[in-house]
């Protein structure tokens, strides 16, 4: 009678940890798109794409080590939009409010036409002994913040071109590659060379 309570104590204990390893390879995004709806939140943890359109969220993205990753024309209120170690960062058309949008050390990152309320847009490259890796290309355009900076720091290509923040500042350092053009900052300063001191 004990050996046939421990074989079951046993069995679950190795159900238990199997589902806690499971649970850490999160994928939200299923089918690979997700087409209007709501949403707590979205976390893709798994190398996969995923296309999300018109979506409204209440609380993070998060994106973790992905494939390609899109969001356009969606809203995001109370929580940031995290697109980080993945191959492709597409963030088009987007609001975000009480949140911020970074996108960190992917292959490529389009960040275009965002509005952002009460937070910033950080698009930097991943740090990796306190020095940037300058492997991220990124494409920042038309993006609007209020209250907030927008940075573009340590990537190995930047365009950054007609962004506009109120109430802050718009900072391009240390881009291996950097165009930057009329940019405007509207009770802050625009401080964009591709020197990381300067």
């Amino acid at each position: 009678m004990k050996s046939q309570k421990l074989l079951v104590i046993a069995a679950i204990v190795c159900l238990l940890v199997g589902a806690s390893s499971a649970a850490m390879a999160r994928n939200d995004c299923p089918g690979g798109s997700i087409a209007g709806g709501t949403f707590d939140e979205i976390v893709i943890t798994d190398f996969v794409d995923c296309s999300v359109v018109g979506v409204h969220v209440t609380g993070r993205v998060l994106v973790d080590t992905a494939g390609n990753f899109s969001m356009i024309g969606s809203l995001v209120e109370n929580g940031d939009v995290r697109v980080k170690n993945s191959v492709s960062a597409i963030l088009v058309d987007n609001q975000v409010k009480n949140g911020r949008i970074v996108a960190r050390g992917n292959t490529e990152s389009f960040v275009i036409r965002n509005v952002v309320f009460g937070d910033s847009i950080r698009v930097v490259d991943d740090v990796s002994g306190g020095e940037f890796e300058e492997q991220q290309v990124a494409t920042v355009l038309q993006n609007l913040v209020f209250g907030g900076n927008l940075s573009v720091l340590g990537n190995e290509k930047a365009d950054v071109k007609e962004n506009k923040v109120r109430d802050g500042n718009i900072i391009c350092r240390a881009n291996d590659r950097l165009d930057s053009k009329d940019n405007n900052a509207f009770g802050g300063k625009v401080r964009c060379s591709k020197s990381f001191l300067d």
